[in-house]
């Protein structure tokens, strides 16, 4: 017992035949009761059509005793007729137990496998996902989802879910891939610096030691970006969601970072409403989210360029945007650039040291916010445009 009932086939299989078994026997069983009765109703209709036909009894009695004797004669054939017509039904039940019985097992069979083998395949497709293969699926087959029965439903989820488990486990050898290239390229440069300083090649002067620094900072700010990216795709940062005057946050950003613009040759210019601009946000990741993309946009910024922060109501959203006259973007970057170390112009992002993954924790600051963000461009050297939202308070 303890074989089949570890066994969802046999439970299957056991639980149709001995439906169809009792069925059977539950009909016989109904058929013995009420045929009597049955019999009975009819017998005046059977006694008309006998008499009918010739089988009436044309005897030598008169009167009362041949109306008897007719009564008696009459009783006597319809018990005698109602024994060979129950033997009948008994026979008939005999002979249709044994090709009901086999009929029953053969659809108990098919009926069972049908319902086990999904999820036959459904158990040899898990094993294989959890010894690593993601592209493991099930056969679906041609309907909808929302046509098919709950275990077409069940493999439909199923292979949604190992596709998900697939799209994780190829970004995260991404991610490994991506990490080890990006620490590499600064550990290659402080390891050269420290092999020519000990072999006496380069001198130790402000500009050895700063270029070392310079490469430690950019791992810095990478791990830290990994750190922060980490805890917001976990769910364990906290945001202080508050009524925060974006035009006044923004004006003072703006004043803020306008030293590293001149510096550089380009122009950082306002465009907001006259009025106060209040969002529901956390002001230090809106900062954040800020800084990041005015640091993004001056990097790729020549000189003599321009940058436009502006601000304005739409419906019951705040839109924030940040415009700048530079390298801008193909249209194949403009979705891809939020990706984790997806740079644009790798040659220089490398060179001005970016994490590669601002604009990833951007994006998911804006959306834990209930905004959202997105890069407009009109090609190549036409600058680009980044814009976020945030609810109005």
């Amino acid at each position: 017992m303890g074989f089949f009932k570890k066994r969802l086939f046999w439970k299957f299989f056991f639980s149709y035949f001995v439906l169809v078994l009792v069925t059977i026997l539950v009909m016989a069983f109904v058929i013995r009761i009420l045929l009597p009765g049955i019999f009975g109703s009819h017998m005046a209709s059977m006694n008309r059509l006998f008499m009918r036909h010739g089988l009436e009894d044309t005897g030598h009695m008169s009167g009362m005793g041949a109306m008897g004797g007719r009564m008696m004669g009459w009783s006597g054939f319809f018990t005698d007729l109602f024994a060979i017509f129950n033997q009948i039904i008994y026979d008939a039940i005999l002979y249709a137990i044994l090709p009901s019985a086999l009929i029953a097992l053969v659809l108990s069979v098919v009926m069972s496998q049908r319902f086990v083998r999904p999820l036959q395949q459904m158990t040899q497709a898990a094993d294989r996902i959890a010894q690593g293969h993601y592209e493991e699926r099930l056969p679906e087959g041609a309907l909808a989802a929302e046509s098919q029965d709950e275990l077409g439903q069940l493999a439909v989820r199923f292979n949604r879910m190992t596709a998900q488990l697939e799209q994780v486990e190829d970004m995260r050898q991404k991610l490994i891939g991506d990490v080890a290239h990006e620490l590499r390229t600064p550990l290659t440069v402080i390891k050269g610096s420290l092999d020519g300083l000990m072999d006496g090649v380069l001198s130790p002067d402000a500009t050895t030691y700063e270029r070392i620094y310079r490469q430690v900072d950019r791992m810095g700010r990478m791990v830290d970006d990994l750190q922060e990216l980490n805890r917001i795709e976990e769910g364990m940062i906290e945001l202080n969601v508050a009524p925060v005057d974006a035009r006044q946050l923004l004006t003072t950003l703006v004043h803020t970072v306008s030293v590293n613009y001149s510096a550089n040759d380009v122009d950082l210019n306002l465009r907001l409403p006259d009025t106060p601009l209040l969002v529901l946000a956390d002001e230090d990741r809106v900062e954040q989210v800020m800084i990041n993309l005015l640091s993004n946009a001056l990097q790729f910024t020549p000189s003599e360029g321009q940058v436009l922060v502006g601000a304005e109501r739409v419906g019951d959203m705040a839109h924030i945007s940040v415009a700048d006259t530079g390298a801008g973007m193909a249209p194949e970057h403009l979705e891809k650039v939020f990706a984790r170390f997806y740079r644009v112009d790798d040659s220089r992002s490398r060179q001005a040291g970016g994490s590669g993954i601002g604009l990833t924790v951007a994006k998911k600051l804006v959306e834990a916010m209930g905004g959202q963000i997105w890069a407009e461009s009109a090609g190549l050297g036409q600058g680009s445009v980044f814009t976020f939202t945030l609810p109005l308070a």
